[in-house]
């Protein structure tokens, strides 16, 4: 199950990256903020990946709450630092 959320992780920021990394994010914003900003020109691709993160989690029996608090805790400063 880890092994796929980081997948769908390094796939968000891969999109994030080819989106040419435009983030309007701050640099002090969590890794939420800034893959979120990172992706906004792109319709439905968030809504989407948010989906996707939270089925992963429901079926390994993870509240899916748990994923979005990591990555609003998260301060790492890039869609690099962030997707890595």
């Amino acid at each position: 199950m880890v092994k796929r959320v980081s997948v769908i992780v390094g796939c968000a920021a891969t999109l994030a990256m080819s989106a040419g990394t435009a983030s309007a994010a701050d640099d002090g914003a969590s890794c939420n903020g800034i893959l979120v900003s990172s992706l906004a020109g792109q319709p439905g691709v968030v809504g989407d990946l948010t989906r996707q993160f939270h089925d992963e989690f429901k079926d390994a029996g993870i509240p899916p709450g748990q994923f979005d608090a990591a990555g609003a805790h998260e301060h790492a400063g890039s869609v690099d630092a962030c997707g890595g």
